[in-house]
């Protein structure tokens, strides 16, 4: 659980800079960057538990996405998991420019 946690993200026009490390985000989109990190949460615990490389296979359609991959059933552990499914994501607009 990341209860407490506060993540300082910076973007720029060469990347995105998360705390103290940055990465480079040349040639990809946004809808990539998340599908990403939900591959890597997922799938770094389905390479704990099974030894195997994780492959996530996603479909967009408009504001539809649809992925598939193989489940380890520690899922839910994932908190891009959960917050993509389960909608539990707020966003707070601070003032418009």
């Amino acid at each position: 659980m990341h209860k407490g946690s506060n993540i300082l993200i910076t973007v720029t026009p060469s990347g995105i800079t998360i705390g103290d490390t940055t990465i480079e985000t040349k040639g990809l989109r946004p809808v990539e960057l998340m599908l990403a990190a939900l591959a890597y949460g997922v799938g770094v615990r389905y390479v704990d538990k099974t030894g195997e490389p994780y492959r996530l296979e996603c479909q967009i359609d408009g504001y539809q996405i649809v992925c598939v991959a193989k489940c380890s059933g520690e899922e839910d552990k994932c908190i891009v998991f959960r917050t993509l499914t389960e909608g539990l994501l707020e966003f707070r607009c601070q003032e418009k420019f």
